[in-house]
């Protein structure tokens, strides 16, 4: 019988099997390395574009902060320009009233029997000067002005008898407060 040596055949195999391993082993390193490169750059490619992306949100941020604070500054001239539109509006309102008030006067005076000299007006008081013929005009006209509604607290400050023009007449003053208007 023949015999074959088949060691060295074996041998052989077992070295080609040995390569064949490493060289998928050495394939296998490479292609990770390959891929993790790879992966790397694309990952590094995404930080970039997100720090790009973080780059414009913080510019538009800075933009979008200046335009706050403008808005702020309107928002302040604004409320300055309200406040000066209510000064307005109650100067104008506040405007009418003093010749108001005089219509009123006279309609309350005694017609022929007083006059009045004077008049001075603070906040809500009023207070009034003039000349009539006797206390009781006087009564009268300040019966006249609880009665109107647009005056309280009248109250006679003052009476002297006074010599005008050779008649006698009572030189009077009276203060009340503005209230209650019509």
């Amino acid at each position: 019988m023949i015999r074959i040596n088949l060691l060295p055949f074996r041998a052989e195999r077992t070295k080609e099997n040995i390569r064949r391993q490493v060289s998928v082993f050495l394939l296998s390193i490479i292609l990770l390395v390959i891929l993790l490169v790879t992966g790397n750059g694309y990952l590094a490619g995404q930080v970039e574009d997100l720090e790009d992306r973080l780059d414009g949100l913080k510019a538009e941020i800075k933009v979008y902060e200046e335009k706050a604070r403008q808005v702020e500054a309107f928002k302040k001239e604004l409320n300055e320009l309200q406040k000066k539109i209510e000064v307005v509006n109650r100067l104008k309102s506040h405007r009418s009233y003093p010749p108001e008030l005089l219509a009123d006067l006279t309609e309350l005076v005694v017609p022929g029997r007083m006059q009045l000299s004077s008049m001075s007006f603070s906040r809500s008081q009023v207070s009034m000067e003039g000349l009539a013929m006797d206390n009781e005009t006087i009564a009268v006209f300040m019966r006249r002005l609880e009665r109107s509604g647009r005056f309280s607290s009248v109250r006679l400050s003052r009476s002297v008898q006074q010599v005008v023009q050779d008649v006698d007449m009572k030189n009077f003053q009276i203060t009340c407060q503005v209230g209650g208007g019509n």
